[in-house]
């Protein structure tokens, strides 16, 4: 079931999402608080395009790492600010913490969260409890900003995202609408998740998400920035064409090579459980952040038929784990699994998709978690 075949049973969500939207004004100041991943810049770049359509300026822009992750200074700045609306994407965020603002905050992570009368929170899986059938921020934003503007070809600033989380299939409509867009730059006729990744959007989700990873929150605004001045020629991101766009091209080059020192390095120092098909991957000291989700989704990419688990950089007492698993060949619920060894391990912390999850727990636990993790297999 394709999300666009979902659209009835969502159809009170995208509602809602236009009601809040119709209440901004032209000459209205509003901020974008967004997760700093791909899914979360092309969620705040669509976002953007679609606010200054309506209002005429563009908004602020506050990325954040994850969940509640509303620092004191960031609560200053929009308090300074004081604008008309606030909108959170991409990330959770419990409305009692933004209730003195109006706005929403659209997630799409597993949560059960009470909205509040000026700052509702909006999640399809309010509606719907299979994970494979829950679309991507990217994916609500690109459907909400065409039901305004159908005019404005950016389907494949939402591609980028839905890439990211894994929901090609699900949103393969969208795929379909850059194929009618920009039909010289994407033509698969097979749209699956491992095609698509295997394609121009592999690279684009990398420049994407390369932003984070090499300047954090100001690398992330550049490239939101850079996918608004690119909207309307792929090609411009792609190869770098454009003020902020080059600056991202840069990134992406930084953080292609490291990920070619990863892959190589795994052949010599990956363990791999040939019984149980899971390879465990230490990663390396590295200047660049977000290195373990990186290199979990680039292993998951060489090793598709294999359970991927990379234990990230040393943090103080405790350790960050990302496990992807390529969904399209191995039928697992990572989510259910991590939350059994919740229930062994209370101390254990995280969680993420079907797919992909990450897990910070104590180093002291590392050794336990693994073997746990293992007996499902």
């Amino acid at each position: 079931m394709k999300w666009v075949k979902n659209l009835n049973k969502f159809s009170d969500l995208i509602d809602i999402l236009k009601n809040e939207i119709k209440n901004v004004q032209s000459g209205n100041k509003v901020c974008i608080i967004h997760h700093d991943d791909a899914d979360g810049c092309t969620s705040a770049a669509l976002m953007s395009i679609l606010l200054f359509r309506l209002t005429n300026q563009f908004p602020d822009l506050f990325p954040i790492r994850g969940p509640n992750n509303l620092s004191k200074s960031l609560m200053s700045k929009l308090k300074m600010i004081n604008p008309d609306f606030v909108f959170t994407l991409d990330v959770t965020i419990d409305p009692k913490k933004l209730n003195v603002f109006n706005g929403f905050i659209l997630d799409h992570h597993i949560q059960n969260i009470q909205s509040k009368s000026n700052m509702k929170y909006i999640n399809p899986r309010l509606l719907e409890e299979k994970d494979e059938l829950i679309p991507p921020t990217s994916c609500m934003v690109y459907k909400l900003l065409k039901s305004f503007f159908p005019e404005e070809k950016v389907s494949w600033i939402a591609g980028i995202g839905i890439t990211e989380d894994h929901r090609v299939e699900l949103c393969k409509d969208v795929f379909e609408d850059v194929k009618r867009e920009f039909s010289s730059f994407f033509d698969l006729d097979d749209i699956s998740q491992q095609s698509v990744e295997n394609s121009v959007f592999g690279e684009l989700w990398d420049m994407t998400r390369s932003g984070r990873m090499i300047k954090r929150i100001n690398g992330a605004v550049t490239v939101v920035n850079a996918l608004i001045e690119c909207k309307n020629d792929p090609g411009k991101f792609l190869n770098g064409i454009g003020t902020n766009a080059y600056i991202v091209r840069r990134f992406y080059e930084t953080i292609e090579r490291e990920g070619r020192k990863i892959i190589d390095d795994v052949k010599a120092n990956g363990k791999f459980l040939h019984d149980k098909k899971i390879l465990i991957y230490e990663a390396k000291q590295s200047s660049i952040n977000s290195i373990t989700s990186f290199a979990s989704d680039k292993l998951r990419q060489k090793y598709p038929d294999w359970i991927i688990c990379v234990i990230g950089r040393d943090r103080g007492f405790n350790v960050k784990l990302s496990i992807r698993i390529e969904q399209s060949m191995i039928n697992v619920n990572l989510v259910d699994i991590v939350n059994k060894i919740k229930s062994e391990m209370p101390t254990v912390k995280g969680g993420g998709h079907k797919s992909a999850v990450g897990v910070t727990l104590a180093k002291s636990d590392l050794k336990r978690f693994l073997e746990l993790f293992q007996s499902f297999f």
